[in-house]
């Protein structure tokens, strides 16, 4: 396990420190990619199935319950983080997080509507899968021998939120430039989605853990467009914050359950064998 964590880490950590430095979002794109490094470096070659179920049911069928039974728990804590915000404040849609240099936030915006169902797809393929590999398909089945799946989930969201150091130092989750208390705060959200992505891991496998990673980066968006004035407090509102935190459990609670009874049991995922 230590030649996981050394590259993917190793790895990872210099791409966070350029991203800080060049503020391109290549770099945190090529660090998705670190943890299925380490996993290659550890020996796992797994090869995940892209089409879950059974042959008889045509491809594009298989896809669509994958697609849906990967994204409805991001959907459920999207919609639980922005009604948990309304006792306490109104939306003021904006339009601000769709701001271009190159083209109006309108034109944006539409664009994000027109492709937000393909979204979690893109963003799978163009790094959460990386991610996926690493985290779940090799660290959480290699910890589960020795303390379960519930606990190794949340010992890789404690890992996961460790991994996030660089970029987080650098503002990137809450706008904090070299404040650690920002790893400290992101901990109980990323245990939280971990939960979720191991109960979706176990049902559908690699490729169905990327999704839920693409539709958590590629929708968390809704919420600042309807709440922007949570921006300079994100720390507390929204999907990164101590708010975002207790809903992800919720719905991580929820998701466990759900899927204990689809299962029945929870055996080893086939895409880690």
């Amino acid at each position: 396990m230590y030649r996981f964590l050394l590259v993917t880490f190793g790895v990872s950590w210099l791409f966070q420190a350029a991203f800080g430095l060049t503020k391109s979002p290549f770099w945190l794109a090529a660090a998705m990619w670190t943890p299925a490094l380490g996993a290659l470096a550890e020996g796992h070659r797994a090869v995940p199935k892209w089409w879950p179920g059974p042959k008889t049911v045509p491809p594009g069928r298989r896809f669509l319950k994958l697609f849906i039974g990967s994204t409805w728990p991001v959907l459920l804590w999207l919609a639980l983080t922005v009604l948990a915000t309304l006792p306490f404040q109104l939306p003021s849609p904006t339009l601000a997080p769709f701001r271009h240099p190159l083209y109006p936030a309108e034109v944006a915006a539409a664009l994000w509507i027109a492709l937000a169902p393909l979204l979690p797809l893109l963003v799978a393929l163009s790094g959460a899968f990386g991610e996926e590999y690493g985290w779940r398909g090799y660290l959480t089945p290699k910890l589960a021998g020795r303390l379960g799946w519930f606990w190794a989930s949340v010992a890789v969201g404690v890992i996961w939120a460790v991994w996030h150091t660089p970029s987080i130092l650098f503002g990137y989750e809450y706008g904090w430039y070299m404040r650690p208390e920002g790893v400290l705060l992101f901990i109980p959200v990323t245990c939280g989605v971990a939960v979720i992505h191991t109960a979706v891991y176990l049902r559908w496998g690699v490729w169905g853990a990327a999704l839920t990673h693409g539709a958590i980066n590629s929708w968390a968006v809704i919420y600042y467009v309807l709440y922007p004035q949570s921006l300079p407090d994100r720390w507390l509102w929204g999907p990164v914050g101590l708010q975002g935190a207790a809903t992800a459990w919720l719905v991580a609670a929820l998701t466990w359950i759900y899927t204990k009874r689809q299962m029945q049991s929870l055996p080893k995922a086939e895409d880690a064998s």
